[in-house]
Order: C-alpha cells, then structure tokens, then sequence
C-alpha cells in the first residue's frame, strides 16, 4: 500500500476539552494500524491506540492546550500501516455564539468573547493570478496581518490550497471562509446551477472540518448569485453537515435573518452593530453576532512600477471608493476610518470586522500592500496600536467597562519580517 491513498479525517467537536478526539484513517485496505499522539511541545508520545483502517480511534486528552490566535497550539500525530507512515496534526479550540454579560451576542472562542478582526484576502498575484509563486509568498501575506495586530482573515471568493491554512493554523489566524459565489454580473442560476453550486459548497465544507483556524463559513456576497432567500434552505443544510461552527449565512445586504451573524458592508466608514444604518437591509440585528463584513477601501495609487502593467486595468484606477494623494495621508485616511470601529466597539455591539484589503488586486489600489508585494503601506507601530486599542475596547464592552482578569490584556508580535 502507498501512502497517498491514505486519507485522514479528524470529527470535529465543540467540546474541546470534554469529547473524546476521534480519528479515521481511510484506506482501500483494513489494515491494522498504530497511531501516536504528540504535545504541542517537543516530547514524548502522550498517547498510543491501535486499530483498523476505516475505523475510527479515539484520543482522550485531559486538559489540552487550546489553540488561539495568540496561542496556536497544534499536536502532531502519526499513523503507521505496515511499512507507509503518514504525519498530520490537528488542534483544539471552541468556537460559538452565545450572550456575554451585557446581553449582547457574541463570537465565543474557548469560552471567551475574542474580538474578530481581520482583512478581506483575495489571494490575488501579479504573475499567477490565483497560484502564489511560493509558499513563502503566501504566507508573507499572513505574516504581515499578524505583524500588525490583526487576528483574522477572510478569504473572498476563493478556496485556498490546503498548505494556506496550515499556515493560518501554525500562525495563530482565524479564517472566515467564503463559498465562492457565481459572477454578479450573470443572470441569477438555473435550478441546475444551483445544484452545482450546493454540491460545491458541502464538498468545501467536509473538505476542511479539520482546520482549527477556519471558525466561520460565509455562504453569500453582496447578492453574488444568491437565488431568492435560499439561504434559509442552506444555512441549517451547513449546521447539519458542521455543526461545530458558526455560519455567516449573507455577507453585505439582501438578508434574510438567516445565521448567526448580522454583517453589513458599507465603504468607507464602518457601521458595526449600531443604531445607525444607510440601508433597512443592514439594519443591526441584535439576535446574531453584529460584524462589519467590509469597509475601509481607502486607496493609494503607486509608481507604474509597482502595478499591474495592463492598460485596461490602469485606466480603471480612478474608480477606487477613494485615492489619496501619498502614503502618508494614506496612513491619515485608514487610521481614521479604523479609529471609527474603534469607537463602534467601545460604544455598540461590534463583534468584528474586515478591513479591505490584504493586497492591491489589478486596478483595486487599496491593499495594506501592492500588488508585487513590493510596499507596505501602514505605519506599523501605529497600526499595532490602533489595534491593540480595538481589542481592548472589546474586552471593556463585553465587561460592562470592567476587564475580565481571564482575558489577555496585553498583545504582542512575534512575528519577524522584513519589508
């Protein structure tokens, strides 16, 4: 037997601490197997169980360490079938919606309110569009998030390899993933293209139960395809198929009331979970989690040398939400527009919210970064401020204006980087 026809499914779930962990090893044999379990630390073993091919074991591990974004703890584990021995890894965490105590719902993680906020991430690239030219280059993008105080990010319309969330897993970075949506530009979908598009969506779903850093499954954008409400039909269809995580059943406008999230987008300045709204649409709900699923936009156009050399993308630039004149004013425009969810967060019931963008994409000039990756926009030191004082502003909300002493009060960047 080769190992490439061993596949392994973790069972999700979300009881980290109290459910047994159960691992299936798929394979075209019922071989007998060996499996250890190993801490987050290097160590011995904690564990051995014996058993058969298709056939789930189970791991009792009393006390685990849970992962988080400030705390990625993963443990490795190993699966011997004879000669053929296959290495994975999985970690431990909660992810739920439940009130705090000021009555306000909110996204639990390992029983505590963790303030979500992250970017939107096209995963776009100058010479490969969807295909990074490396590993490395991909995870730069992530390392840039964490290097600046962010804790989340939301993947757009796109499905990633499985290598980008093992990086999210290693790095310590929530991941809201999108369902990609059908062209908004098209007529709405057949019954026939609507059935490929829910087969699509479950094999996404059951494709990746086993990555901690996922928490969320957003299944609509702005309208993109979305065939009447058949987000009512969809939303408990993913709840039966994941029932460990959250679903963010519409991202923007058009909603139903379905999910567990209200989430609105509105460019530049956020609208997150207040009393205050542009569209009856995107009026806060106060029975869902409140998120700003978009905002900012605030663009900056670079020398030629740093865009997308194609010309019908290079006439399109002016039509940005907004340019500014240099990177400095830049700076000036974001951290205000930041400072606003700051105070929303401070004030109202802002949960989390989604800053566009990671990167430049084509003539989209409004990406912490440009397109070849080649500028940083942010001043960092007053970016990881900001954001520290988001958080903060988080734990002092949830807490009636007191801080919970079972919360970190105090963040910090590990992550190396040279920009």
């Amino acid at each position: 037997m080769h190992a490439s026809l061993v596949i392994i499914s973790v069972l999700t779930s979300n009881k980290a601490s109290k459910s047994p962990l159960k691992i299936i090893i798929h394979s075209p044999t019922l071989s007998s197997l060996h499996s250890p379990l190993y801490p987050p630390s290097p160590g011995a073993a904690l564990q051995h169980q014996h058993g058969i091919a298709n056939t789930p074991i189970s791991f009792t591990v009393p006390s685990p360490q849970l992962w988080s974004p400030q705390k990625p703890n993963l443990y490795h584990f190993e699966v011997e079938l004879g000669q053929d021995v296959v290495r994975s890894y999985l970690g431990f965490r909660t992810i739920e919606k439940k009130k705090d105590s000021q009555g306000v719902v909110r996204p639990f993680l390992n029983g505590e309110f963790v303030f979500q906020f992250g970017t939107l991430d096209q995963g776009f690239w100058p010479d490969g569009l969807h295909t990074p030219p490396t590993l490395e280059a991909m995870e730069y993008d992530l390392k840039v998030l964490k290097l600046l105080g962010f804790n989340m990010v939301r993947k757009h319309i796109k499905i990633e390899p499985d290598l980008f969330y093992y990086a999210c897993d290693r790095l310590g970075l929530l991941v809201w993933q999108d369902m990609p949506s059908m062209n908004p530009d098209l007529p709405l979908p057949t019954p026939e293209q609507q059935a490929e598009f829910v087969r699509q969506m479950k094999l996404m779903i059951t494709t990746h139960l086993s990555f901690p850093s996922i928490v969320t499954w957003i299944l609509y954008n702005e309208a993109w395809g979305q065939l009447g409400a058949a987000e009512i039909q969809l939303t408990p269809m993913v709840k039966e198929l994941d029932p460990s995580r959250p679903v963010l059943s519409v991202t923007g406008w058009r909603d139903s009331g379905a999910g567990d999230f209200h989430d609105n987008h509105h460019y530049p300045y956020p609208q997150c979970g207040t009393p205050f709204y542009s569209l009856n649409a995107t009026r806060y709900d106060a029975a869902r989690i409140g998120v700003q699923g978009e905002f900012g936009g605030i663009g900056h156009v670079p020398a030629l040398k740093n865009l997308w050399n194609v010309q019908s993308q290079i006439n399109t630039l002016n039509q940005t939400y907004e340019i500014t004149a240099n990177i400095d004013i830049w700076n000036y425009r974001t951290l205000g527009v930041i400072g606003d969810l700051r105070d929303q967060t401070n004030l109202f019931s802002c949960s989390g919210g989604v800053f566009t963008q990671t990167t430049d994409v084509e003539a989209e000039t409004n990406g912490l970064l440009t397109y070849d990756r080649r500028i940083l926009r942010p001043n960092v030191k007053k970016w990881q401020t900001l954001i520290a004082q988001i958080h903060a502003a988080a734990r002092r909300r949830s807490h009636g204006g007191k801080q919970s002493s079972g919360l970190i009060t105090q963040f910090t960047w590990p992550v190396e980087l040279n920009v």
